[in-house]
């Protein structure tokens, strides 16, 4: 099975200045950042998880001279140490890494500065078995208890890949495509599925280009479209009872324009990678050996603790969230041409019922001005919401896991400058209980002092207590459930607080 032995947090600060690239024009304004935290190594060193990776970015802005919008792109390393106390050096170590606020600024035309808060999740994860007693051998005169677990077992994991590739020609009601200024690909919404030995997938990216016709006097205009993916991933030994958790990313993306059977630059062609982090679990009913007595010896049995995990809840819970923005006074904007949001949960509340989640969607739209010099403005805001995902069975130290995607965004003009945003969030929950139970692990015995047993009443009235079984009560008078019932004319062996039952004394000398 998959234990989770700790995790821990740490948000992390980035902060640089980058000057823009002698083949890119001066910087006027900047309208659009984004980032992609890429994960590249993460190891034990003295009881410390040691995180390497980076944060990659792409800024759109506004240039003041021949083109309308510059791209820059590029990245910044980082390294970071988290306490983990409770892991091993053989530990599986997990990283779970939100990007919390990305911002940008204008220094001068030619540099730019950089901040950016990220929050790294480290979990130390074992997979590991669990021994215990489960059946008695060669034991006559010696009578089982045993209980029945629900327990969860980590049955594949894997990080993989699925390559998508597309290809779209641009509509005759458009110009063909001379120059891209910009390209944006995102991921939507990505269902999976498991079958017999593998994982389905099913969802979309969406991809938007800003562009420069093809023309004598070229023009800007964009261009967007969906990117279908479809497929499936090895999982061998994997069937459709099971559960699968899914971290998906971008890996790598390829944008290239190609001519049409006319000789005109009108196909985009998109090769698309995807990461894939999987862990898929199954269902076991673990049948536990709890006590056993015997009628000729006293036995006690010897208890270790053991721990197990179970998944009590899987859960994709939607939240709808709209609200408006308003874009910047002085730019009116004419059309909407693109609109991209990053999810972002604030905080995570167990409940009865469930888990309470509050985040906001911080909004980005890309849209059209009269303005010739600048005909690209950028309008942000944050979108506040809150979700009840729904979780039964919940207890403080359940292990639960959260994630936020979006998988939608629009936008549509309300008034001169307002924008009314539509969205679509998707937080995805799966929660283990936590099972600490004593298993049998071996057994003390000793001879019954029979000399002592012959000298006891032949047959005693009994009071049920509390809490007590049939089995209990035999187990402590070293009788049997079958005797207690017979001399007390029981068909069945269920007894309650406060019943009255004769017991009569067995006496099996060796």
């Amino acid at each position: 099975m998959n234990r989770c032995n700790c995790r821990d947090s740490r948000a992390v600060t980035l902060d640089r200045d980058f000057n823009v690239p002698d083949a890119k024009p001066d910087a006027l304004s900047i309208m659009k950042e984004q980032g992609n935290i890429q994960i590249e190594e993460v190891r034990m060193v003295d009881g410390k998880a040691n995180v390497k990776g980076e944060l990659a970015f792409q800024l759109l802005y506004a240039v003041d001279g021949e083109l309308p919008v510059g791209e820059m792109n590029g990245s910044i390393p980082f390294e970071e140490t988290i306490p983990l106390s409770c892991a091993d050096r053989d530990d599986e170590l997990t990283v779970n890494a939100t990007l919390e606020d990305l911002r940008s600024e204008l220094i001068n035309s030619r540099k730019l500065g950089l901040k950016a808060i990220l929050t790294l999740e480290v979990a130390a994860e074992t997979v590991c078995d669990g021994e215990g007693a489960v059946e008695l051998e060669e034991a006559d005169n010696v009578f089982a208890k045993k209980t029945t677990l629900p327990i969860s077992r980590l049955a594949f994991s894997k990080k993989d890949t699925l390559r998508v590739r597309d290809e779209w020609k641009i509509p005759g009601t458009k110009e063909a495509i001379g120059q891209i200024l910009y390209s944006d690909i995102r991921l939507g919404e990505i269902n999976t599925r498991m079958n017999e030995n593998e994982l389905q997938v099913d969802g979309q990216a969406q991809l938007f280009v800003i562009y420069l016709s093809d023309s004598e006097t070229p023009e800007m205009n964009y261009y967007e479209n969906n990117i279908p993916i479809e497929g499936s991933i090895d999982c061998s030994g994997c069937d459709t009872s099971m559960v699968a958790q899914v971290v998906t990313g971008i890996h790598s993306r390829d944008l290239e324009i190609k001519e049409d059977e006319d000789g005109e630059s009108r196909v985009l062609d998109v090769e698309l990678v995807v990461d894939f982090a999987i862990k898929v679990y199954g269902q076991d009913q673990l049948e536990l050996l709890t006590d056993f007595y015997s009628i000729t010896e006293k036995c006690r049995p010897v208890y270790e603790d053991s721990y197990f995990e179970n998944l009590i809840v899987q859960n994709k819970s939607k939240a709808r969230i709209s609200g408006k923005i308003t874009a910047d006074s002085d730019r009116t904007p004419l059309q909407i041409w693109d609109v991209s949001g990053e999810i972002r949960i604030d905080h995570k509340e167990q409940k009865e019922n469930g888990v309470q989640v509050e985040g906001v969607i911080d909004v980005s739209v890309l849209y059209l001005t009269e303005d010739d010099r600048v005909p690209l403005a950028s309008a942000k805001g944050i979108l506040p919401f809150q979700q009840l995902v729904e979780a039964e069975g919940l207890e403080q130290d359940s292990n639960v896991w959260m994630r936020g995607t979006l998988d939608q965004i629009s936008g549509t003009m309300t008034g001169d400058r307002e924008i009314e945003i539509k969205a679509v969030a998707a937080l995805d929950l799966i929660a283990f209980e936590r099972i600490e139970v004593p298993i049998i692990t071996s057994y003390e015995s000793e001879d019954i002092d029979w000399k002592a047993r012959s000298r006891e009443p032949g047959i005693i009235g009994y009071v049920v207590q509390s809490g007590e079984e049939l089995w209990d009560i035999a187990k402590n008078f070293f009788t049997t459930k079958e005797a207690i019932m017979e001399i007390n004319q029981m068909e069945k062996d269920e007894v309650k607080e406060g019943d009255i039952l004769l017991i009569l004394k067995e006496v099996t000398a060796q």
